[in-house]
């Protein structure tokens, strides 16, 4: 059973181990390679992103797996971003279950027009994960850092009639 809670400062130990992780820094690079830099981006002076450790729950342990965010786009959208830390639940539908499950977290407590998310067009797994979801590709554009970022949203709204 997966759970999420809210990130805190006891957590940034365990970002900076999984941001060294070759399978989370080929796709998630921000340079935040020490404590101070981790403590900076995703604690209290990161501005209005809400962060969440997914959380692997079995009777009383509970063993955090992943880190999940969102963020409001002035349009009404919001957009998500997630990985999965521990190798050993990689590959094994964990990601899928676990983005349903963040979507319904959302929704329950916004009401946006649309969900979403932009992973490297060349990181397959990640895409294909999506897809299963819902997610469809509506955009490939360059962002600020000048990778290109596979644009893919998720309407939450119903088409008008």
């Amino acid at each position: 059973m997966f759970k999420f809670r809210l990130m805190t400062s006891d957590d940034f130990l365990l970002m900076l181990e999984w941001l060294s992780k070759d399978h989370v820094k080929q796709w998630w690079n921000d340079g935040d390679d020490t404590l101070e830099k981790v403590a900076d981006h995703y604690g209290a002076k990161s501005g209005d992103v809400v962060r969440f450790i997914l959380v692997e729950t079995d009777k009383d342990d509970e063993k955090p797996i992943g880190y999940f965010q969102y963020y409001f786009i002035p349009d009404g959208s919001i957009g998500i971003d997630q990985f999965i830390g521990e190798e050993d639940y990689i590959n094994k539908g964990i990601g899928e279950k676990a983005i349903r499950m963040f979507i319904e977290l959302i929704m329950q407590h916004h009401k946006p027009t649309r969900i979403i998310l932009d992973p490297s067009p060349d990181n397959k797994r990640a895409i294909r994960c999506y897809g299963k979801i819902g997610f469809k590709h509506y955009e490939t554009k360059k962002t600020e850092d000048g990778h290109l970022a596979y644009m893919m949203r998720l309407d939450c709204r119903p088409p008008a009639n």
